[in-house]
């Protein structure tokens, strides 16, 4: 406070005296002055000097204060305390800085929010490594020391083990792309319909082999602005967990509408559906509905949650009510 309080008395207080000496050196000039003037301009200067410091002094706690609060949050923050807030004092002040404060508890959140999920995606991604890894070692140890007849079967497992790993990498450095933005090249437009009917046809030939379908009921033209390729593996993401999950014998069906410089894209298929409380965590990485089916490593829906945001759009899940569960993309049209 006190460098403030030195800086703001000396802006108030040398135009003051500069003015003062300037009167009495023009009142001096003029011959009107007299020693009774000269003492009282230096008495009037005195006590605007004092009742300036005062002022000045007061201006640089009000000031100081509330900066010291942010600082003090922004020191606990930086060292490691990141669920810190400022004090909610700030926050109902009638001036910047209240304005201040509240951006301040918006990126403390966002700061905790984040470090917090990649604790908890490291977590996660540790967790899912060291299943199949146990199982890829276990499979190499049967086949050096179990029986010959055996070796045959536990080697599919290690291949089988293998592929997972993989498909989990790949999934996790697609993850992380989506993220830091790498390889995004410049956004573009491009045609969703036709992205959409293409992601449906390679669906449909995929499901075939589940004795299942896909096809869309209603294709509208829509235009994007954005990534053709980030966008597609999204929308395909969505539709294999589709088929995944549909049951056999049934259709994921697709729609496309446009309307309000909107495009609304919508998913269904006819599975078991979700859990209420579960339905915005089929989002977040590793997060699987334990129904029975444990294909996927549950990287697939926070791929197209991300790709979807990089769009400026939405993405949601919502029940049906006749069963099965309705994946909704909302994307602004280009």
């Amino acid at each position: 406070m006190r460098k403030l309080f030195l800086t703001i008395f000396l802006w108030f207080w040398l135009p003051l005296l500069a003015g003062a000496v300037l009167l009495m050196v023009i009142i001096g000039h003029s011959g009107l002055g007299n020693r009774n003037l000269v003492r009282l301009g230096l008495h009037d200067l005195m006590l605007f000097s004092v009742t300036g410091g005062i002022f000045c002094y007061l201006i640089s706690r009000y000031l100081t204060k509330p900066l010291a609060k942010l600082g003090e949050a922004a020191a606990n923050i930086a060292e490691g305390r990141l669920d810190t807030r400022v004090d909610p004092s700030l926050r109902h002040r009638r001036d910047e800085i209240a304005d201040l404060a509240r951006n301040f508890d918006r990126m403390a959140e966002r700061i905790e929010m984040s470090i917090t999920g990649q604790r908890r995606l490291l977590g996660d991604v540790s967790h899912e490594l060291r299943s199949p890894l146990s199982r890829l070692i276990v499979a190499l140890g049967l086949v050096k020391q179990g029986p010959t007849e055996e070796a045959a079967e536990n080697l599919q497992r290690i291949g089988l083990e293998a592929q997972r790993l993989d498909t989990l990498i790949g999934q996790l450095l697609a993850l992380t792309r989506i993220e830091s933005g790498v390889d995004r090249g410049s956004p573009a437009p491009f045609d969703l319909t036709n992205v959409v009917q293409e992601v449906a046809n390679d669906g449909d030939f995929e499901a075939r082999a589940r004795n299942r379908r896909v096809a869309i009921k209603l294709a509208d033209a829509c235009a994007v602005a954005g990534f053709e390729e980030l966008l597609r593996s999204a929308v395909e993401n969505v539709v294999r967990n589709a088929i995944r999950h549909t049951v056999e014998g049934t259709v994921v069906e697709i729609s496309l509408q446009a309307g309000n410089s909107r495009a609304l894209l919508l998913v269904r298929d006819y599975g078991p559906g979700v859990p209420g409380s579960m339905l915005s965590e089929i989002f977040l990485p590793f997060r699987r509905v334990a129904n029975g089916n444990s294909e996927g490593a549950g990287l697939g829906l926070a791929i197209a949650e991300r790709a979807v945001h990089v769009h400026r759009g939405t993405i949601r899940a919502m029940n049906a009510p006749e069963g099965g569960l309705i994946v909704e993309i909302d994307l602004p049209l280009g």
